[in-house]
């Protein structure tokens, strides 16, 4: 059809000039779309391994990325042991409200204690010492915004108590991992290769009594009250066990604190406080003997590389405790 026009030549060369246009700019689009996209995935990439890098490291335990804030993912810690008839929960220790009441700074960091008697009960049946690291722990924490949560690979009691091949181990690491995954959003891993490095008795300190088990906890329980220390659980083991119809020697452990010193190893690592506030465990032998066992500060030490963190303020206070406990005064 012949052109009438110059209006019509016109209309016909910005038509087509509009065609050409948006044809050469399809491809061009397309690339920066695509480099866009690019660009994003490089971005999640270093976001995801920032996050890696960020988890921290601690031997013998397992610490996950939480994608909730740190009130919530505490909060779902809660209600998932909570909402678990076979579990209880007889301490949370909220390390940062208890540093500000000494003014203090330190970022969010809680650890909830729980356990199960029918579950824990076996394994200080087993060995008496492993009732130090019971009740069961989970530690969450946030450090630069992100958020975590974290618990001692039930093997870790398995290298530092005589516990091996105990079938509760899997039943422990299964709901740990089910707790933290409650908690996170995410799959957390039921074991650390690390706890495999821990040998039996490592990192405890056990000193026998002079005198039988209710001298020896009355007078530990005496000196730690008449100290900066506070007392923030006493659990009796073997009360606990009766309670479920099972048989154990007494076994008492008691969990104290002083902000002023727990703190300042908190703020040196985060992680530290898994292990905090700390404490103490009295036990009595099938042959009648007492004894009194702590984690000592060189196992603290190594386990959060507190290198720089002096602890012979903790060490001298975990003696103190220990020698008054077991020395009948005078003698």
């Amino acid at each position: 059809m012949l052109l009438k026009s110059k209006r019509q030549i016109l209309l016909a060369f910005f038509t087509m000039f509009a065609l050409v246009a948006g044809l050469t700019a399809s491809p061009a689009a397309a690339h920066s779309s695509h480099e866009e996209s690019r660009k994003e995935a490089r971005g999640e990439r270093r976001a995801e391994r920032a996050n890696r890098r960020a988890i921290p490291r601690v031997p013998g335990s397992v610490y996950t990325l939480s994608d909730q804030s740190f009130t919530d993912t505490v909060d779902s810690i809660r209600a998932a042991i909570e909402g678990n008839p076979n579990l209880a929960i007889p301490l949370i220790v909220d390390h940062a409200a208890a540093a500000a009441s000494v003014g203090l700074d330190l970022d969010p960091n809680t650890v909830i204690f729980f356990g199960n008697p029918n579950i824990g009960t076996p394994l200080m049946q087993a060995d008496q010492l492993a009732g130090i690291d019971l009740p069961q722990k989970i530690h969450v924490i946030e450090e630069n915004g992100r958020v975590f949560v974290g618990y001692n690979d039930p093997y870790l009691l398995a290298a530092r108590h005589d516990v091996k091949g105990q079938p509760n181990l899997e039943t422990i690491a299964g709901a740990l991992a089910n707790i933290t995954a409650a908690g996170t959003g995410e799959d957390a891993l039921s074991r650390s290769k690390s706890a495999r490095r821990f040998i039996r008795r490592d990192g405890l300190t056990t000193v026998k009594s002079d005198a039988d088990i209710d001298t020896t906890w009355n007078r530990l329980l005496a000196t730690i009250n008449a100290s900066p220390a506070n007392i923030a659980l006493q659990l009796d083991h073997q009360a606990n066990a009766a309670r479920v119809g099972l048989e154990l020697n007494p076994t008492r452990l008691v969990v104290f604190g002083n902000p002023n010193i727990g703190t300042p190893l908190m703020q040196a690592r985060a992680s530290a406080g898994i292990d905090l506030p700390l404490k103490i465990l009295v036990w009595e032998d099938d042959n009648g003997h007492v004894f009194v066992s702590t984690n000592d500060t060189r196992y603290l030490k190594r386990r959060h590389r507190l290198r720089k963190v002096n602890l012979d303020t903790v060490g001298g206070a975990l003696n103190n405790f220990v020698t008054a406990a077991t020395v009948t005064s005078g003698s």
